[in-house]
């Protein structure tokens, strides 16, 4: 028997040592996955070290489809982890060069698995890879054609949101594969109106960032930006992406400007604290301190690692009394209950006399009895804690 059919026999044994009734449970699923991971990585090094890409491609693929052809509990992110493995054994395959499985075979396999006979959310680990890959000419033209096909088939089922929500992927894609192509930057513009996703001006960006097109990638981000500071919370902080391009061109004050959007988005973020500071003199740099510490909440937990990063301990304390905030008291105590002990000790005490108050449950108690000890260990703790007691 080959080592090929050894991995592959294997792979039924694994499936079958963990299903029951055709399912995997929670208790089961996470076994399965790390029986499956441990057989891609061996079978990854010892496969590729004979030269035998064409089995290891072969190997994935049965491991790809047998793996989403399985009913199973995955809650716990198995399918994620194996697909990782999944994608590294088809890059081993794909830069071998190996002329048994050429880059249009490797292509034929995925594009004969978009046909819907995968399920949904594996057939987009498949997209996702054909789109990333494949770069050759020949293969971007049968990308197109593959999309062209797939939106002109989608149309007579516009009325179903799945279907829409599919025509919007495929859009996306074909957008991304059009500026593979070299296609227009106008007639991508134009094509990109026909796409609602939220993320189609990400990928704008970037596509007009590869054109060279610097001021439309400023204005993209900025629209972005600007949404996300209408709301007061960022999901990815656009005005990052504004500072590293500021900072590329070498203008210092849009630069800074972005910085300082950035880190109102995202108080307390060390990086961001460290990145000012590095951009500004010593000389300036107290005022500046200031000036940013003077324009928050008192008890705005956020800030404290800013706080810390200056030793400014005092506002630290005064955050921690005024929010009360006891997880953040354990997390700087050691210098806290240095410098201020007796103000720790009425912050415990106040948080423990709530906590008696409002206790109805045993998990209540079982944190007012570990007050009592933490009380305990500051300077007439004791006392204190024997009086609540």
């Amino acid at each position: 028997m080959t080592v090929f059919k050894e991995y592959r026999d294997e792979i039924n044994r694994i499936f079958s040592r963990y299903t029951r009734g055709g399912f995997v449970d929670y208790y089961h699923c996470r076994g399965l996955g790390h029986d499956m991971i441990d057989l891609l990585i061996d079978a990854t090094e010892e496969l590729s070290f004979r030269g035998e890409y064409k089995e290891l491609f072969a190997l994935a693929n049965k491991g790809f489809l047998k793996w989403g052809k399985t009913d199973k509990d995955d809650s716990d992110g198995e399918t994620q982890d194996f697909i990782y493995y999944i994608k590294q054994a088809w890059d081993v395959v794909y830069d071998s060069g190996e002329d048994k499985i050429p880059h249009g075979k490797m292509y034929d396999w995925f594009e004969k698995h978009t046909d819907g006979s995968v399920i949904d959310y594996m057939e987009e680990q498949i997209y996702e890879y054909m789109m990333s890959h494949f770069k050759e000419p020949e293969l971007l033209q049968k990308k197109y054609d593959l999309l062209n096909r797939k939106t002109e088939e989608g149309v007579d089922g516009s009325d179903s949101s799945y279907i829409k929500y599919q025509m919007d992927r495929w859009r996306k894609y074909r957008l991304r594969l059009m500026a593979d192509m070299k296609k227009p930057i106008e007639e991508i513009r134009e094509y990109a109106k026909m796409i609602s996703s939220y993320s189609v001006q990400e990928t704008m960006a970037e596509i007009e960032r590869a054109y060279g097109n610097i001021n439309e990638v400023i204005a993209i981000y900025q629209e972005l930006a600007a949404q996300e500071d209408a709301r007061g919370w960022a999901r990815e902080n656009w005005h990052l992406k504004l500072k590293d391009i500021y900072k590329e061109s070498g203008d210092e004050e849009k630069y800074r400007a972005e910085l300082l959007s950035a880190m109102t988005l995202d108080v307390g973020n060390e990086d961001l604290w460290k990145e000012y500071k590095g951009c500004c003199a010593p000389e300036d740099w107290s005022t500046r301190c200031e000036d940013l510490f003077s324009s928050a909440k008192v008890g705005d937990y956020r800030i404290f690692p800013w706080y810390a990063q200056e030793n400014r301990y005092d506002l630290v304390m005064d955050g921690v009394e005024v929010g009360g905030h006891i997880d953040r008291l354990k997390q700087y105590e050691k210098k806290l209950k240095e410098l201020y002990p007796d103000r720790c000790l009425t912050v415990l005490l106040n948080d423990t006399k709530r906590m008696a108050e409002q206790s109805n449950k045993r998990q209540d108690y079982r944190r007012v009895a570990r007050n009592l000890r933490w009380i305990q260990q500051y300077p007439n703790g004791k006392t204190a804690a024997a009086e609540l007691a």
